[in-house]
C-alpha cells in the first residue's frame, strides 16, 4: 500500500462512524448476490460515503478491464457520465493506475497538476469545457481477493481534504476488501447462474433430442429400474414415458422382457456393450422386429446402469423376407412349362408361405368373356371342402364382382375388412353367400394376372385370421407375385402355342409331302406309260389316250390348285393380296359356279340346293369370291360326300351374304375357334389329309373386302353352315324424267 503524500496527510475521522459505516456496507453488500447490483451498491456507497464521484472497473476472464459502474455526487459530474459515450478508465490515461492494479497496492494522488493532465492528454477525469470541475484528488483501491484481481475502485474528490469528507486510508481499504469479497460472491454466483443455465439447456437439448429421436431410448440403474425413456421407448412398450419411469420392462411388458433384462445384467457384469442385436416381438397380434444396442453407464469408472437404444426394423425384415421369397418363387413358377401347375405352384406358394389362408385363381376362357375356375387352395381340410364347393360359381361377365371389375380393369382390390357389404358383392346366390360365410374370410385381396398389357385372370387370397388385416404393402407384394405367375403362364402359353405350330409346320409338311406326291406320281406314271407306248411304235386307240391325257390333266390341275394355295398364303403373310373390285351380282356367280363344278357335284354324290333367285350386287373381286365359294363347295364334297349342299344369297344388314351349308358331320365345338388358322385341320372319323390353308385363306380374302367368313350352327339338323359376308355395291340413283 502507498503512502499518502507527506505534505498532505489524509485526515481521519470517528472510529465508531467508520465502523458504523463498514457494518452497514457489509450489510448491504450481501444482501444481494446478483452481479449487477453488487456493482452499482459498492460505488454508491462510496459516493454517498465519502467521494465526489466513483468509478468502478473490473476484468473479466483474468485480464480484461471492462468499466463496471459509477456514480457521482456533483450534478454536472452526474450528467456527464450519464451523457459520455463512455465511462472514464483512468489506467488508459495514466501508468500509476495500472501499477496499482497490477501490485495491488493502494495509491493517492493529491491536486493533479496540469503539468500531468498535458503529459496525460486531458484528463479522463475532467471533461473539456468544465475547468471547474477539476479533481483535487483521486483514491485509487484495487480490489482483490486473495491472489485474484477483481478490478480497481477509483475515487475521485472535488474540494480539499476534510476531516468529514475524506476516509482514512485504512477505512477505504476495508471497504475495498468487503467490496472485493462481495464482488467475488456475485462473480462466483453470476458464473454459477450461467453454468446452470447451460446445464439447463444441455439438458433440454438432451430432453428435446430423446424426445425427438427416432429410436427408442431409456436409461435404467442398477436394480433395471427405469430412470427416463423418450416417448418412441415407451411407445414399443405401451405405456407413456411418465409410467415407465421406476419400473422395470418385467413389471411393463412380462416375461418377454426375460431376455432382455439378462442382456442388461450381462452388460452391466462385463461392462461391453452390444450393440444391434436383433430381437423378435407380437404386438398388436403381429410379429414385429427390432434392433437392440445395450451400453454400461459409468460415473468415475463404476457401472451405475445400463442404456438402451431400440430401433423397430420390422419394414426391412418383412421387406428381406419377401425379397427372398419372390426370389424362391419366381425359381420354382419357371419349373414347368404347363401353365396349370404353375397356377398351382403360386397357389401352393402363398397358401405355404402362410401369406393367405386360402386361395383361388379364375383364368379368362378361349371366348374372352368367362371365367375357367382352374386352382383353389386352404390352409386346413374343412375349408378346402368349402372351397371346392364355392368353386361351382364362376362369376359370369356383367356381374358386379370384384373378380370381373379387376379382369375388366386390370386394377387390383383390397378389403382390409370384410363387412357384410363385401360378403353381397361377393356372392352370385343365398347359396354362394352362405358359402362365403362359412369360409369367414377377415380380409381379401384381388389382383389381376396381367402379361404384355393383357389380362389373363384373377388371383385372390384371403386372410381368416381376426388380427390379420392385408395392408397396401401386401397388396404391393402380391401384385409383384402376380406379375411373376402371369409372365410364367404367359410363357407357357407362348410354348404350347409354340409347340402347336411347330407340330402343325411338322404335320404341314407331311401332308403337302403328301398331296404334292400323289398327283406327281400318277401324272409320273401316265406320262411314262404314254412314253412307253411311243418307244414301242405302237399307236394307241385315240379312247386310251384320251383317257391317259384326261389323268395328267386332272393330275395337273390337283398340282396348280396346291401351289397356288402355297402361293395365297405367301402373299397373305407379306401383306401383298390385292383385289380388283367391281359390281358383282352373287346369285348369278353362284348359278356359274355350280354349273363349272357340276361334274365334281354329281361324282361326289351331292346335290346342290340354290336359294339365289333375287340379284345380289357385292362389291367384290369376281374371282377372289369365285375361290372363296370353290374352298367352300370342295371343303362340302369333301367331308359330307354323298349329301345334299345348300348355297344360299341374300342381302341383310346393309351386307352380301352368301352361305354354303352341307349335312355331313359338322364341326367338332373344340375346333370350331382353329379351322380359321394357318395349316388346321378338322379332326375325326371323317377328317381328310389337306394342308390346312383353304378357310384359312378364305377368310384373309373375306377381311380384305371388309367383310368376314364365319362358322355357324345350322338351325335344324346336322352340318356345319359357313357364311360369308361382302359389302354392297352402291346402286347409283335412277335418273328422273325431264318434265
Amino acid at each position: 500500500m502507498s503512502e499518502p503524500p507527506p505534505s498532505r496527510p489524509l485526515p481521519t475521522t470517528d472510529p465508531a462512524r467508520t465502523w458504523a459505516f463498514l457494518a452497514e456496507a457489509s450489510r448491504l453488500l450481501a444482501e444481494s448476490l446478483d452481479w449487477e447490483r453488487t456493482l452499482a451498491t459498492v460505488v454508491h456507497l462510496a459516493v454517498q460515503a465519502w467521494a465526489d464521484m466513483a468509478l468502478l472497473d473490473v476484468l473479466e476472464d483474468g485480464a480484461r478491464r471492462v468499466p463496471g459502474a459509477h456514480a457521482a455526487r456533483v450534478p454536472a459530474w452526474r450528467q456527464w457520465l450519464e451523457q459520455a459515450p463512455s465511462p472514464p478508465r483512468p489506467w488508459e490515461e495514466h501508468a500509476a493506475w495500472a501499477q496499482a492494479l497490477a501490485d495491488g497496492r493502494s495509491l493517492w494522488m493529491a491536486a493533479p497538476t496540469p503539468g500531468w493532465r498535458v503529459a496525460s492528454g486531458s484528463s479522463p477525469l475532467a471533461p473539456s469545457g468544465l475547468d471547474d470541475l477539476t479533481p483535487h484528488s483521486v483514491l485509487v483501491l484495487p480490489l482483490r481477493k486473495e491472489a485474484s484481481r477483481l478490478g480497481v475502485l477509483t475515487l475521485v474528490f472535488r474540494e480539499p481534504f476534510r476531516g468529514d469528507t475524506v476516509p482514512p486510508l485504512e477505512m477505504a481499504e476495508a471497504f475495498a476488501h468487503r467490496a472485493a469479497l462481495a464482488l467475488a460472491s456475485a462473480r462466483q454466483y453470476r458464473e454459477a447462474q450461467e453454468a446452470l443455465r447451460q446445464h439447463e439447456a444441455r439438458l433440454a437439448s438432451a430432453r428435446a433430442f430423446l424426445d425427438a429421436a427416432p429410436v427408442g431410448m431409456a436409461l435404467f440403474d442398477r436394480d433395471l429400474r427405469c430412470v427416463r425413456a423418450n416417448p418412441m421407448q415407451a411407445a414399443f412398450n405401451g405405456v407413456t414415458p411418465e409410467e415407465q419411469v421406476g419400473r422395470t420392462l418385467t413389471e411393463l411388458v412380462g416375461p418377454r422382457a426375460e431376455p432382455v433384462e439378462a442382456a442388461m445384467r450381462e452388460v452391466m457384469h462385463t461392462g461391453m456393450p452390444v450393440v444391434d442385436q436383433l430381437m423378435t416381438d407380437v404386438l398388436d397380434g403381429q410379429q414385429r422386429h427390432f434392433r437392440v444396442t445395450y451400453f454400461p453407464v459409468m460415473a468415475d469408472d463404476t457401472t451405475v446402469g445400463v442404456g438402451t437404444t431400440v430401433s423397430e426394423v420390422t419394414a426391412q425384415k418383412v421387406e428381406e423376407e419377401r425379397l427372398r421369397f419372390l426370389a424362391e418363387a419366381t425359381a420354382r413358377l419357371s419349373n414347368s412349362l404347363d401353365w396349370r401347375t404353375t397356377l398351382r405352384t403360386a397357389a401352393q406358394l402363398l397358401v405355404g408361405g402362410k401369406l393367405a389362408d386360402y386361395c383361388t385363381v379364375d383364368v379368362l376362357a378361349d371366348d374372352g368373356q368367362g371365367l375357367e375356375r382352374v386352382e383353389a387352395l386352404a390352409s386346413d381340410a374343412a375349408t378346402q371342402q368349402l372351397l371346392a364347393e364355392a368353386f361351382r360359381y364362376p362369376p359370369p361377365p356383367g356381374s358386379h364382382s370384384p373378380i370381373r371389375r379387376v379382369l375388366e380393369t386390370g386394377r387390383p382390390v383390397l378389403a382390409a375388412e370384410v363387412d357384410p357389404a363385401w360378403l353381397d358383392a361377393l356372392s352370385l346366390t343365398p347359396e354362394h353367400r352362405r358359402l362365403m360365410m362359412a369360409l369367414g374370410a377377415r380380409s381379401v385381396m384381388f389382383v389381376p394376372l396381367v402379361a404384355r398389357g393383357r389380362s389373363l385372370g384373377v388371383l385372390s387370397v384371403a386372410s381368416q385370421d381376426p388380427n390379420r388385416r392385408y395392408r397396401d404393402r401386401d397388396l404391393d407384394f402380391l401384385e409383384d407375385l402376380a406379375s411373376r405367375t402371369a409372365l410364367a403362364v404367359d410363357n407357357a402359353w407362348l410354348y404350347r402355342e409354340a409347340s402347336r405350330a411347330v407340330a402343325a409346320r411338322d404335320e404341314f409338311v407331311a401332308i403337302a409331302t403328301h398331296e404334292l406326291r400323289t398327283p406327281l406320281s400318277a401324272l409320273q406314271l401316265q406320262l411314262a406309260s404314254l412314253l412307253r407306248t411311243v418307244d414301242k411304235g405302237v399307236a394307241a386307240s385315240p379312247e386310251r389316250l384320251r383317257q391317259s391325257l384326261a389323268s395328267a390333266h386332272r393330275q395337273t390341275e390337283r398340282l396348280s390348285h396346291l401351289v397356288t394355295h402355297l402361293f395365297e398364303v405367301a402373299r397373305i403373310s407379306t401383306g401383298r393380296l390385292t383385289l380388283e373390285r367391281e359390281p358383282v351380282d352373287l346369285s348369278a356367280l353362284v348359278h356359274r359356279l355350280v354349273l363349272r363344278m357340276d361334274e365334281a357335284l354329281v361324282a361326289a354324290g351331292c346335290a346342290p340346293v340354290l336359294h339365289a333367285s333375287a340379284p345380289v350386287i357385292a362389291h367384290a373381286d369376281r374371282l377372289r369370291v369365285e375361290q372363296v365359294l370353290m374352298n367352300l363347295l370342295s371343303n362340302a364334297m369333301k367331308y359330307a360326300p354323298g349329301q345334299p349342299v345348300e348355297l344360299s344369297v341374300e342381302a341383310e344388314a346393309g351386307a352380301a351374304l352368301v352361305s354354303v351349308r352341307d349335312w355331313g358331320p359338322g364341326i367338332p365345338a373344340g375346333a370350331a375357334a382353329r379351322i380359321f388358322e394357318r395349316f388346321e385341320r378338322a379332326t375325326g372319323e371323317h377328317a381328310r389329309a389337306s394342308l390346312g390353308l383353304g378357310l384359312y385363306i378364305s377368310r384373309q380374302i373375306a377381311r380384305a373386302h371388309g367383310g368376314e367368313l364365319t362358322l355357324e350352327a345350322p338351325s335344324l339338323g346336322p352340318g356345319a353352315r359357313f357364311v360369308l359376308r361382302l359389302p354392297l355395291a352402291e346402286v347409283p340413283p335412277a335418273p328422273t324424267s325431264s318434265p
